[in-house]
């Protein structure tokens, strides 16, 4: 069939010429609009539900969210693990589901579950995150207008409204996004702080004021009246502000100055403000009391201090913080400098930012582009955003891709250019090396295509791990037959296309054979699971396709230009360069075959020395992706407030901006509001953009040998992580810092759920005892070499105001329990009791006490609570009145702590102040007045799979991840007893997965090589000799990470299942040239040396091929060569070993056993 394929290519040159030109088209468009990834998405399906319940301490969150969350959500088909975090009004739950999971599909199932929850406390509503690992693509910032002071004249809260209420819908309609996080800023709502005397002045009770807000805040309709021919919907309108957007109102969209739109925003909340104290509660005396008669203030005061009084504008409390540091540009965006050549920074410790996140499985380049448009659309036109507000990104993944791109694009010019001049060199022939040379691009533009019709991605691994030396060996083999029979005398009676035709015949077997053995060795890629799967599965891909490409190409291409290329073609001798191969080769082979014992130990020393060097191999899972930014965490005492908190990280910011190569500084402190980051305010992050590797300055002196060519170099990134830690640590005390990357930080905080590069997670049921252990391994980790950066994620010490309300004491009073919880609730934390409605936005109208009656603790067990049903009156009840709302009251003050007014003029409302009900825990739980408010609880509760657990975070650096690992498990497995229990998890976690999953899949692949060798010779000897070649290859990539002191990875694993393929043809190739001469009768040694002489030229040809192919890979350290490199290593090394042993160690292993009659078929692979 392939005879007969051949042999219609070469009977329709025109046909293959046009398809190859057609191929060489929608390859080449299919090329420039492939969507191209930086770095696939390791990450399986993973859902996050968030849920909110506003006030509750860590314990109440996991007793009454977390646990019902993840009852709710157990057994879901295809759950892999549930992790969850529970903390200051927050509950966040990470499913992760088995791979192959549709993420859709497992999206939709905790979707459904989570519709048959019902045992949540009211309000609280579990709502789906749009995170997802590798899904942050753009970050960027709003730029607000400053007055001539340098004042910000948009305040806060309308950046944030701004954001929230139009630029995150704005950004949901962009194809393929998902939603936007906003983080910094704050949320705005109208704050009515009542004033307790005013209150109680007038007999006036919070619900009162509570319904009155909220009774007059609201539009109602009257149904519809008929007037003569006409309807009338009748409404009444009492919507404060009549429900009308202030943002969206012309004067603001159309004005050109930012301090007149601002100006207007301010009056228009002035009129809101004014609507609200202008409420009436109730008359007294046919006098209205309002509501700025009861409010912090009063009427008197209201006119002195319009907007800081009673009833203002504030914000809802804050859950974290933007700051921004980035050097002032000139117009050229060339960075300004001061007199003494440092930079001069702005730093802006208030900003809104934006983060966009791609929808789970949509290619990024496409929405990059369309957000470019979004955001230059939003910047430029009139009316769209408050005036002179500007989107301004300082991160985009388009720049990631584009550099790692060039990278790729670099090493495959260049590879490509070095395969071309070794068939060059080795052929002599501009027409033959152009012949094979064609095919690689052939090749390459094939993979393209099909890439592109089924609609995949390319990345940094599919397109530059593909080694065109490996792929164009099919195309070698044809053209380099071909040019042997034409340059020889032989079968000149034949017509020229009949020789090429006969060429043909005697390789399309070998070239059959060595395809299935390819695809076969390339089998553990194609079956690879887990984050490896991810990662290396679109590899597989690009390699097949260029492989089969590269074989239909080999198969009709090749002898059609050797049709029209080779016509004049004249017989011609080796050149010099194989003839001098040949003579010292076949010498060497000679003297190996004389000394063939010696050869054998030889080899098997070098076995034996490979084997004893393995231990000093250093593991990881992968090597890490240059980003080319810093994420950087630095964890501060669990108990630090958000103003304390921004203090210190205003300092770090200082610190990082001092190092040139440092782009811009962001630091987020605390979460963003919508939960989807659930931390603490002693979380702090900074995402530092660095400059191109070529702009950083040379501030190091050189190494060695290199101070011949500079005496200076510029910093590593090591040295620069190393340096800006010990200034970090020395001018911020006590605090831990961790240094990642932003995708490689995602990316393993989704995969383990520590944030971390690798964690050691600690089960057991009580915090206190997880504490103490977890103390005791952040101390024996801290002591072993290579680990750095190790922290324990708190969970507890964070203080708490515990409130414990005593039942006899309300029950002496008549207060209840709901009464006095109200009260709390709206006193300190603020109730809201109606909504402002502005267009379509929402904000919280809320009750909450002056600052001064709730900021210490003594001031809150001040609070007054009104009394419904008053009990223990001891004076008696001698008379009563009849209050402004009708109910019955005391005219008379009850004794004790009674709160009483000789002003009220309608009279006393019952009262007792929050103490009289209240009485303190001591520390096993009891009340007693002995007891203290004050109490430490958990700040974050971690648990996985219904489990609760500690971590304790590290990173190892300057050593391999395995032997660190394996030695901190040795030096902490006596602190795990019964029921309390250790899990390695993060990077290592995968990397043990992965390596399991190989140890079982490869040896799979490996048997069907076998089977296939064995189809090919029918001899079981002769598939073992081919089969060792791989033993000799895997030696040199073993040497090969030795020496240049890499890491064996999956990406290194990789590079060895490549090479797999390639042993076992030369080898195939090998043994059935000696076969071949046996059966013509050849005596065993002259057929080994006559076999090995014709084995020269391509073995050196698809060897150097393969090797300069990757060469350019191997060698590189730009962004983006990182994690190809050790793949290249490894293939450089096992082709290097193709060159110095297996061209010595087959000859003299077939030599023991070559004295037996070959059978007919065993020599069929030979050309």
């Amino acid at each position: 069939m392939i005879h007969k394929f051949i042999h219609w290519a070469l009977d329709n040159p025109l046909i293959i010429i046009l398809l190859s030109l057609a191929l060489t088209c929608f390859g080449g468009y299919a090329f420039i609009h492939v969507n191209v990834e930086a770095y696939p998405d390791p990450a399986p399906a993973i859902v996050e539900v968030i849920a909110k319940f506003p006030g509750a301490s860590a314990e109440e969150v996991e007793r009454q969210v977390t646990i019902p969350l993840e009852v709710a959500l157990s057994g879901m088909p295809g759950l892999k693990s549930s992790r969850s975090k529970s903390l200051f009004g927050l509950a966040h739950l990470r499913n992760q589901f088995e791979y192959g999971i549709d993420f859709f599909a497992a999206r939709q199932e905790v979707i459904n579950r989570l519709q048959f929850v019902d045992d949540l406390p009211p309000g609280v509503k579990p709502s789906l995150s749009p995170q997802s690992p590798t899904g942050e693509i753009l970050r960027y910032t709003l730029r607000s207008p400053k007055d001539a002071a340098g004042n910000e004249i948009y305040s806060l809260n309308d950046l944030k409204s701004l954001q929230d209420w139009f630029l995150e819908r704005q950004f949901r309609r962009v194809p393929r996004i998902i939603d936007l996080v906003s983080a910094g800023g704050t949320v705005k709502r109208y704050e009515v702080h009542p004033d307790p005397e005013s209150l109680m002045h007038y007999g006036i009770t919070l619900d009162q004021l509570t319904k009155a807000i909220s009774d007059s805040n609201a539009n109602v309709g009257g149904d519809y009246l008929a007037l003569g021919q006409n309807m009338l919907n009748v409404r009444g309108i009492g919507l404060i502000g009549e429900g009308l957007d202030p943002m969206r109102a012309e004067a603001v969209l159309k004005s050109h100055d930012a301090r007149e739109a601002a100006s207007y925003l301010r009056a228009e909340e002035q009129r809101r403000i004014e609507r609200i104290r202008q409420t009436v509660i109730t008359a007294i005396e046919h006098l209205p009391v309002r509501v700025e008669n009861v409010v912090e203030g009063g009427p008197e005061r209201y006119h002195d201090d319009l907007v800081n009084r009673g009833v203002v504008v504030g914000n809802q409390p804050r859950m974290g913080r933007i700051s921004l540091s980035h050097p002032v540009l000139n117009d050229s965006g060339e960075e300004l400098r001061d007199e003494n050549g440092n930079r001069i920074w702005v730093d802006e410790p208030e900003k809104v930012q934006g983060i966009v996140l791609l929808r789970k499985g949509e290619h990024s380049l496409p929405a990059l582009h369309d957000l470019e448009d979004k955001i230059k659309e939003l910047n430029e036109s009139q009316g769209r955003m408050l005036p002179d507000v500007k989107i301004e990104p300082y991160y985009d993944r388009a720049e990631l891709i584009a550099v790692t791109t060039e990278t790729v694009r670099e090493n495959l010019l260049m590879g490509m250019l070095l395969v071309t001049v070794i068939l060059l060199m080795f052929l002599s022939n501009v027409r033959s090396a152009l012949i094979v040379a064609i095919n690689i691009p052939l090749a390459l533009l094939f993979a393209f295509a099909v890439l592109y019709l089924r609609g995949m991605s390319a990345n940094l691994l599919s397109i530059g791990a593909v080694d065109f030396g490996i792929i164009v060996d099919s195309s070698v083999i044809m053209v380099e037959n071909i040019y042997r029979h034409l340059s020889t005398e032989e079968h000149v009676e034949l017509t020229f296309k009949q020789r090429i035709l006969m060429a043909t015949q005697e390789v399309e077997r070998s070239l059959f054979f060595t395809t299935a053995i390819m695809v076969c060795a390339f089998l553990p890629l194609f079956t690879m699971q887990g984050p490896e799967g991810q990662i290396f599965g679109p590899m597989a891909d690009t390699y097949a396709f260029a492989l089969g490409g590269a074989l239909v190409l080999a198969l009709t291409v090749a002898p059609v230009l050797c049709l029209y290329f080779f016509k004049n073609l004249k017989p011609a001798p080796d050149n010099a360069l194989v003839r001098s191969m040949k003579t010292g080769y076949l010498r060497n082979l000679k003297f190996c075959l004389h000394h063939r014992w010696l050869t054998v130990g030889l080899m098997i020393a070098m076995v034996v020395a490979t084997g004893l060097m393995l231990p000093f191999l250093g593991r990881e899972f992968m090597p890490e992706l240059e980003e080319g930014n810093l994420w950087i965490r630095g964890t501060f005492p669990i108990n630090i407030t958000l103003a304390e908190a921004a203090k210190q990280v205003d300092v770090a910011r200082r610190v990082m901006r001092k190092y040139p190569e440092v782009k811009v500084v962001v630091s987020q402190s605390g979460r963003p509001d919508d939960g989807t980051d659930p931390t603490g305010f002693y979380n702090s992050e900074f995402f530092v953009p660095l400059k191109p590797r070529g702009e950083w300055p040379e501030v190091k002196e050189q190494f060695g040998w290199m101070r011949m060519f500079r005496e200076r170099r510029p910093r590593t990134k090591e040295e620069l992580i190393s340096e800006m830690n010990a200034e970090l640590s020395e001018q911020i005390l006590g605090v831990n810092w961790n240094f990642s990357q932003n995708i490689r930080d995602n990316v393993m905080e989704s995969l383990s759920g520590v944030k971390g590069d690798n964690s050691v997670k600690i089960f057991g049921p009580d915090l206190d005892k997880l504490e103490q252990i977890a103390e005791q391994v952040k101390t024996r980790l801290s002591a072993i070499k290579g680990i750095e950066s190790v922290g324990v994620f708190r969970t507890k010490g964070q203080p708490n105001l515990e409130i414990p309300i005593d039942p006899e004491k309300c029950s002496k009073w008549g207060a209840s329990v709901a009464d006095v919880e109200d009260v709390i609730q709206t006193a300190v934390g603020g109730k809201p009791v109606s909504t402002m409605i502005e267009g379509e936005r929402r904000f919280d109208i809320t009750l909450r006490w002056p600052e001064d009656l709730r900021s210490s603790e003594e001031a809150i067990l001040n609070i007054p609570i009104d009394l419904s049903n008053p009990q223990g009156d001891e004076s008696g009840r001698s008379k009563e009145a009849v209050s402004a709302t009708g109910a019955n009251t005391p005219n008379l003050a009850l004794a004790g702590s009674q709160i009483t007014s000789a002003f009220n003029v309608v009279d006393t409302t019952p009262r007792r102040r929050l103490r009289d009900l209240v009485t303190p825990l001591d520390e096993k739980g009891r009340q007693t007045p002995q007891g203290k408010f004050a109490r430490s609880g958990a700040s974050t509760i971690y648990r996985e799979n219904e489990s609760r657990l500690i971590a304790v975070k590290f990173s190892v650096r300057g050593r391999d991840l395995a032997g660190a690992v394996a030695e901190a498990q040795n030096s902490t497995k006596d602190l795990f007893t019964s029921p309390y229990s250790a899990k390695w998890s993060g990077e290592f976690q995968e990397m043990e997965e992965a390596e399991h999953r190989l140890l079982m899949i490869v040896p799979v692949s490996l048997v069907l090589v076998f089977i296939l060798l064995y189809l090919a010779f029918h001899n079981l000897l002769d598939a073992i000799m081919v089969f060792s070649n791989v033993l000799a290859l895997s030696m040199g990539g073993v040497w090969a990470l030795l020496i240049t002191q890499t890491n064996f990875s999956i990406s290194a694993a990789v590079g060895f299942i490549s090479i797999f393929g390639v042993a076992i043809m030369d080898g195939l190739l090998l043994i059935s040239y000696f076969n071949q001469m046996r059966l013509l009768g050849k005596p065993l040694e002259e057929a080994i040396l006559l076999g090995a002489e014709k084995r020269v030229r391509p073995v050196m040809m698809t060897a150097l091929t393969a090797i300069f192919g990757l060469l350019p890979a191997a060698l590189s350290t730009k962004i983006g060569a990182q994690t190809q490199r050790p793949l290249a290593i490894v293939v450089v090394g096992g082709m290097l070993a193709t060159l110095f042993l297996t061209r010595y160690l087959m000859p003299v292993l077939y030599s023991f056993y070559g004295h037996r009659e070959p059978s007919a078929s065993s020599g069929h692979m030979a050309h």
